[in-house]
């Protein structure tokens, strides 16, 4: 059974796909069903890099007091 799949994408992006495709003989359709199915048999892997977080040395707050308890806090947790 055929199931009907629609969505969006970037003019230029399905531009450039379809001229490629058709560059190695392919149709749009064509390519993503490959595409389907190498993601389905774990030819394609898909993740998600995450940055590591940046290091702060040190925050500064508006009110004194808060300074004060902050550096107590950095001491305590050192």
């Amino acid at each position: 059974m055929l199931a009907q799949i629609s969505f969006t994408a970037d003019q230029n992006l399905k531009k450039e796909t379809m001229e490629k495709a058709k560059e190695k003989g392919i149709t749009l359709k064509s390519l993503l069903i490959f595409s389907m199915e190498a993601f389905i048999d774990g030819k394609i892997n898909i993740g998600v890099i995450s940055k590591p977080e940046e290091e702060v040395s040190e925050l500064h707050f508006k009110d004194s007091s808060i300074n004060e308890k902050a550096e107590k806090l950095a001491k305590l947790l050192k």
